[in-house]
Parts: C-alpha cells; sequence; structure tokens
C-alpha cells in the first residue's frame, strides 16, 4: 500500500512539474508548423488528447488517430493497427503528425514511409537527436522515466541529424522546416534533457516521378 502510494504521488508530480509544461509547449511548435489543415492523422496518439488539441488549433474537420494499443478512453476516432502498414489510402490526410513515436519503432523508417505515403501536403514529426553515446543514454533513461506510467516499451533508436537526413530522403521526404533547439522542458531538468536533444520539423513528401 505505501510503495503504490509513492508511485502515485511520483506519477503526479512527474506531470504537473513535467509532462503538463512540455506538452503546452510541444503544442507551440506543433501548431506553429501544421498551420492550417483540413484534415489530420495522428500515428501513435494514445488518447488522442494531442492530436484533438492540434487539430482544433488547426481548424481541422476530420481528425484520426491510430495506435498499436487501444486506450480506454478515447477523444477522438482511433483505429488499431499492426505499427507498420497504415490503413488508409495514399494521400488520405492533408497533414500527418508523428509525436515521440519512431524512436519507440522496430521499424522505423517503414514506420516513416508510411507517414510520408498517406500525407498530400506535409508530415509534421517531433523526436530525438543523437549525438554519441552519451546522449543516446540520457535519452534513453528520459523515455524510460516519461514512459513508465504507461509501460511503453523503449528500444532506443535513436538517430543523429545526418541519419535523419538520409533516413527521411529515401523514404521519398524532404525537411522544408526544422525547429532546433527546442527547449520543452524548464529548469533544472532542461539542464539534464537539453534542448539540442529535441527537435520538431515539417517534412514533406517529393512528388512521384
Amino acid at each position: 500500500m505505501v510503495v503504490e502510494a509513492l508511485k502515485k504521488l511520483a506519477f503526479e508530480h512527474h506531470y504537473k512539474s513535467i509532462t503538463l509544461p512540455r506538452e503546452q509547449r510541444l503544442l507551440r511548435s506543433l501548431s506553429k508548423h501544421l498551420g492550417h489543415v483540413d484534415s489530420l492523422l495522428d500515428v501513435g496518439c494514445g488518447d488522442g488528447s494531442i492530436a484533438k488539441k492540434l487539430g482544433d488549433a488547426a481548424g481541422a474537420t476530420r481528425v484520426v488517430g491510430v495506435d498499436v494499443v487501444l486506450r480506454p478512453q478515447r477523444v477522438i476516432d482511433v483505429i488499431h493497427y499492426d505499427g507498420l502498414t497504415l490503413p488508409f489510402p495514399d494521400r488520405s490526410f492533408e497533414a500527418v503528425t508523428i509525436v515521440d513515436v519512431l524512436h519507440h519503432c522496430t521499424e522505423p523508417e517503414t514506420v516513416l514511409r508510411e507517414t510520408l505515403r498517406v500525407a498530400s501536403r506535409k508530415l509534421v514529426i517531433k523526436d530525438h537527436f543523437a549525438f554519441g553515446a552519451v546522449s543516446r543514454k540520457v535519452l534513453y533513461l528520459m523515455d524510460i522515466a516519461g514512459n513508465a506510467r504507461d509501460s511503453i516499451p523503449s528500444p532506443a533508436t535513436y538517430f543523429e541529424p545526418h541519419e535523419w537526413v538520409a533516413m527521411i530522403g529515401r523514404c521519398g521526404g524532404q525537411v522544408v522546416e526544422l525547429e532546433w533547439p527546442l527547449a520543452l522542458h524548464a529548469m533544472p531538468w532542461r539542464a539534464v534533457v537539453r534542448p539540442g536533444l529535441h527537435f520538431t520539423a515539417t517534412i514533406v513528401p517529393r512528388p512521384s516521378t
């Protein structure tokens, strides 16, 4: 009982002091990339709360999410999928978002290619830049702490900037806007989880030849 009570207090403190302020800063950054869109798909959406806020800010009339696990309570339409192949035709949504998901994927390049396939105008992504072994360790520990409540595994698939550019190119996309470094955390956490480890970006699908 005591252990469970302490865990609950720890999760509540983490949410109020870290998760909520981070979410507000994240939404501001993502909304700038999105602008106005009519339809939005969020890949790895959880309960859909982030997608709903982004869709409202963007004026979207259609907001849909997909996830490998369906949460009991959802605030948007969420479709279960296999984590690899999106169940939509090409160019089904004006914009697609994927927020801190790719580094949890066992096949991130496959997932990235799928997001670009179903986006007609843009893909907006939030993820991490790695800069060697130390940064990878920091990112891994950050993932473990941030996802402990939902028991989300982390295979620690982190890419350096040049690896991101190469992978996006192979998937048929091009980065047209980048916000980096991205300060999501307040002090003292910002000193550990440095802004240089976070980025948001707008990626556009290259025309087929």
